[in-house]
């Protein structure tokens, strides 16, 4: 574990040091903790801070720091104006629900900050390294301390609790009883069903912090052996979570490395699809499946719950967007371009990403919000390809693809993507797509 970590962190061994470069200038110690913050933001957003939360209290101190490197890389046009195109729709879409519906001080003051910290990170204000250093970090040690749960569990016959509950804000309390106990059951029910989520307050946190990090240990230019068991490692972390779209994104992700990169100098013809040793995995996959699922009561459990339902009211995936089809069937033909309201406060259940979107800021919002995300698909490679692409699949079964700090997360990761691509344009990056060669095929920087 101590071995992981530290070559992850280690900046003379990081694999990732060619191929993540944008904002590398940004190299003081403030730097690295304003890096530092924005990855653990997400966690801190469910905690007590002074203002609103803690991961919105880390961002307000950090700021100003952002505030001087936005003025100065504009004034030295010391940017990217690949990732600054790609930010405008983003940054519209916080205008727009500035003044969506009723605009007061507080939305207008937040819509301003989120302006400010997205131009940042498009104009290569954030040390990007660093950032994808220490959510990496992060992901192992959820990882680890996620075996280490189930050890206790199943071995010692107690839940390690690894969340101070009372440094919670109070709109977390329908999380306390699962990470005091870590018993969940199939429909919501708290009969027996132990998932662990290590320092995360439920699995499909631990699911969303984490496939980025897979995205670029898999698909990211000159794979290693280290960084490949790394990506194995996080990706069994996201499968042990038990979360239903853990469980499938971390399949699907490894699935696609292993048929359309590993080993291949290219982006892998049909033909290799259906070639002998791609057949052999699958069926291989799916044989190890099987087998756990009649033998491993923690994995039936885990496809029970995504697939069927011991009430028949809903399985967990259509549990996600059921009610939220029946609250946007019921918006009327005004609503459903400019949405109801911002406040939903009075909504019982979860609104995924897109059916938040829709609701509260209609077909406009929509529109500003994926034209960000869906551009993606068709402009970036690798990494950047497949955290788009997942984004876009789980924005319909999850709300934090249009929450504040996963978002800003995601920016990160996908602003990379565009700057890696600009590199690669202009000659600053030559690399051949993705082997399994080892260390050898790593990326090379050729002198400015």
């Amino acid at each position: 574990m101590r071995g992981i970590t530290a070559k992850i962190y280690n900046p003379n061994k990081n694999a990732f040091n060619e191929i993540i470069g944008y904002g590398a200038e940004n190299n003081t110690v403030m730097d690295r903790l304003c890096a530092f913050f924005i990855a653990l933001s997400p966690i801190l957003q469910h905690y007590k801070g002074f203002y609103r939360n803690a991961g919105f209290s880390v961002l307000i101190i950090i700021s100003p720091v952002l505030v001087l490197r936005l003025l100065s890389n504009l004034a030295k046009g010391k940017y990217d104006t690949k990732c600054l195109k790609a930010i405008v729709p983003l940054l519209l879409f916080q205008v727009y629900k500035i003044f969506d519906h009723t605009p007061n001080i507080s939305k207008t003051l937040y819509g301003i900050f989120m302006i400010i910290v997205l131009t940042a990170i498009a104009l290569g204000c954030v040390n990007v390294r660093y950032f994808v250093r220490y959510a990496s970090v992060i992901s192992v040690l959820a990882g680890a301390f996620l075996v280490v749960q189930y050890c206790c569990y199943y071995i010692l016959g107690f839940h390690l609790q690894l969340v101070p509950t009372s440094l919670l804000l109070s709109d977390a309390n329908a999380w306390i009883l699962g990470v005091r106990t870590g018993l969940y059951g199939l429909n919501g029910a708290k009969n027996g069903f132990y998932r662990p989520c290590a320092f995360f307050l439920e699995p499909s946190h631990l699911f969303l912090y984490s496939f980025p990090v897979l995205c670029l240990l898999l698909f990211s230019p000159g794979m290693n052996r280290h960084r490949k068991q790394t990506a194995f490692f996080v990706a069994l972390s996201m499968i042990l979570s038990t979360s239903g779209m853990g469980v499938f994104i971390a399949a699907g992700l490894l699935v696609a490395y292993y048929m359309f990169y590993n080993g291949h100098d290219n982006i892998a013809k049909l033909k290799n699809i259906f070639s002998g040793k791609n057949i052999f995995i699958l069926a291989a996959v799916l044989s190890a499946m099987i087998v756990a699922y009649f033998s491993i009561d923690v994995f039936q459990l885990m496809i029970k719950r995504i697939f069927s339902s011991v009430t028949g009211n809903s399985t967990a995936i259509d549990g996600r967007t059921r009610l939220a089809r029946s609250l946007i069937q019921n918006i009327s033909d005004k609503s459903f371009f400019i949405g109801i309201t911002d406040n939903v406060s009075d909504i019982t259940f979860n609104l995924p990403g897109f059916y938040a979107t829709l609701y509260k800021h209609g077909i406009i919002g929509i529109f500003l919000s994926y034209l960000f995300y869906i551009p993606g698909i068709f402009k970036l490679k690798e990494a950047g390809f497949w955290t788009s692409a997942v984004i876009l699949l789980i924005s319909f079964f999850t709300a934090h693809t249009h929450g504040t700090f996963y978002l800003i997360y995601f920016v990160i990761v996908i602003m990379n993507g565009y700057h890696t691509a600009e590199d690669r344009k202009i000659g600053k990056i030559k690399s051949n797509e993705i082997t399994g060669r080892g260390s050898q095929c790593l990326t090379a920087r050729t002198e400015q």
